[in-house]
């Protein structure tokens, strides 16, 4: 019988050594996946007379969906690659194929995110509700611009820590069954705490540009916006994923078998 560690194992092999195109191909599709989530999560947290805790709430739990797709999708989404790390610490060339995969991922997100926000946006639906889906997109994009480095390196840090682990239980899981079951808890906690998830950012952020053309208000969001918040996001995600869960489990689980 297959320890943890050897589980852990195996799925970093599979993802780190998976061919450039069906990566590459894996990536949009989980780019849109999280767009997908990210659109739940603008709708259902317009302004409905909720308390904000409440809205929130609802809000993580609907955007749990965004990582059941892609888990269940079998698709590659950069945060929760992070977790190729665990393998480098066995072996130090490892990272050569980690970062390959990283960048590739990244960028495949990007463009799968960039994609729903186009066809989003000319399917016209992004002015329904009588503008209130422009409203929340342009107050989610406003708010996550504005966050200073430190704050959005913080942020990015404590989502990837929950992101990883959501993932990390769905490595252990058994079947689809028990994946559905252990996906939402780290999800929801994520995303009604505030925390900043990279992937997600790059539909909220170019969404929230879009919407204020829609709407009466100062156009301010600019794409360097997007970037000046995707640098200290990605790079705490990436803290939060390669130490606070594959360091940690790696200790904890990885060297009690050598």
């Amino acid at each position: 019988m297959e320890t943890d560690h050897e589980t852990f194992i195996q799925w970093c092999h599979g993802k780190a050594h998976k061919r450039f195109l069906p990566l590459f191909l894996s990536s949009i599709l989980a780019g849109a996946y999280i767009g997908f989530a990210s659109q739940l999560f603008t709708l259902i947290t317009v302004s409905s007379g909720l308390s904000y805790g409440i809205s929130q709430i609802l809000g993580g739990l609907i955007f749990s969906v965004g990582l059941i797709f892609v888990v269940l999708g079998k698709v590659d989404l950069f945060t929760g690659n992070c977790l190729l790390s665990y393998s480098c610490y066995n072996s130090i060339s490892s990272w050569i194929f980690t970062l390959k995969n990283w960048v590739i991922v990244y960028i495949g997100n990007f463009i799968g995110a960039l994609l729903l926000v186009g066809l989003y946006h000319t399917s016209g639906l992004l002015t329904s509700g009588q503008g209130v889906i422009a409203e929340r997109a342009y107050a989610i994009a406003n708010t996550k611009m504005n966050l200073a480095f430190v704050p959005a390196l913080s942020r990015g840090i404590l989502c990837n820590w929950l992101v990883c682990f959501a993932v990390l239980l769905c490595i252990y899981s058994e079947n689809n069954l028990t994946k559905l079951l252990v996906i939402p808890a780290p999800i929801l906690t994520f995303v009604a705490l505030g925390y900043e998830h990279s992937i997600a950012n790059m539909y909220f952020l170019p969404a929230g540009i879009i919407a204020q053309r829609y709407i009466s208000v100062e156009k301010l969001l600019n794409w360097g916006g997007i970037f000046r918040n995707l640098l200290p996001v990605t790079l705490g995600n990436i803290i939060g994923g390669i130490i606070f869960v594959s360091l940690f489990y790696w200790i904890i689980q990885g060297k009690s078998v050598k």
